[in-house]
């Protein structure tokens, strides 16, 4: 018979769960920390019911902080939030309970296909021929004179063209900025939100995929969007909005500050009298966990800023003494601004 697991024992998984949550939270995980995570899982029974706990605490702290940000005065957040994660428990039957249920079964590949909350990458993106991890940059060079260089947690795809064709360029989601050299011999071709964008030599464009939408800002040369039957095209100085998956309206426009859209290639964020709430938004792509502003009062205050990213990891601080925050630490590096 094999012996239960003493108080110590299950102390020691737990911490282990955690560290594992940490890892995989922290912006650098990789496929190989996806594979051993899964063993670590399928070790035993107990090893999968610590994850399956250690995941339900961070899967409800998201709705609990919601929760705070529409009915829980600021003064009161902290206490009012850890009764709002013991009182949110789902019925036995659940989403959460198939989680639990997936994990004791061995088939701990679950958390890391869906994660709770969107707190780490991922398989989708852990397994992209290209990622980048929070905060993390890079530059990529393609054959044909194209160089692309990824922002924060970016995920891209190399596919193979017809025969004698270069391959495109799927994005996934994230922020790459594409460089293409005059000598090329064709058109660059990449996919991101459902369409096809192409572009000519000696094109520079950025392309942003985020929060359900793509923006295609053209700093040099032209690129062109290729939807069904729709065809836009987007000059110098100019920028191509569309709903990803083809949801909403495709338009051109000019492009409102350059500078400010290439900014990140610096490693420097610019804010232009923008909404402390949507501020924190474009924060969270660079930062591990999540901040959340509690208080609509303070999401709209109006930001005029410019913060280099090695100033991210305490920004919390600087907004708290800005704009006098409240803040409350949670769970999985998740504060509350309030």
């Amino acid at each position: 018979m094999k012996a239960a697991h003493t108080p110590t024992d299950r102390a020691a998984l737990d911490a282990q769960a955690h560290d594992w949550l940490v890892r995989l939270t922290s912006g650098r995980a990789t496929t190989g920390d996806a594979q051993d995570f899964r063993r670590w899982c399928a070790r035993s029974p107990e090893h999968a019911q610590a994850m399956t706990e250690a995941t339900r605490l961070w899967d409800l702290t998201r709705p609990a902080a919601e929760a705070v940000a529409r009915r829980v005065p600021v003064a009161d957040a902290a206490p009012r939030a850890a009764t709002a994660i013991a009182a949110s428990r789902p019925p036995a039957f659940g989403r959460r309970h198939f989680l639990g249920a997936a994990l004791a079964a061995g088939a701990a590949a679950f958390v890391v296909v869906r994660p709770p909350a969107g707190l780490w990458p991922a398989l989708s993106d852990m397994t992209a021929d290209y990622r980048t991890g929070t905060g993390e940059q890079r530059r990529v060079v393609l054959a044909d004179a194209a160089v692309v260089e990824m922002n924060t947690q970016t995920s891209l795809n190399l596919a193979r063209g017809a025969e004698g064709e270069p391959p495109a360029l799927d994005m996934l989601g994230g922020e790459a900025q594409v460089l293409l050299d005059a000598a090329r011999r064709t058109p660059f071709t990449m996919t991101v939100g459902g369409a096809r964008l192409v572009a000519a030599a000696a094109s520079r464009f950025n392309v942003r995929a985020t929060g359900g939408e793509v923006c295609v800002t053209c700093f040099a040369g032209s690129v062109e969007l290729r939807d069904g039957e729709r065809v836009l095209v987007a000059g110098q100085a100019q920028q191509i909005r569309y709903g990803s998956r083809g949801s909403g309206e495709a338009e051109v426009a000019r492009a409102p500050d350059l500078a400010a859209v290439s900014a990140w290639r610096e490693r420097v964020l610019v804010f232009d009298d923008t909404p402390l709430a949507a501020v924190v938004d474009e924060i969270n792509r660079y930062r591990p966990g999540r901040l959340i502003v509690t208080r609509a009062e303070l999401g709209r205050r109006k930001v005029q800023a410019r913060l280099r990213l090695d100033e991210l990891p305490h920004v919390e601080t600087l907004i708290a003494v800005s704009y006098g925050a409240k803040l409350t630490s949670l769970p999985a590096g998740i504060v509350l601004l309030g």
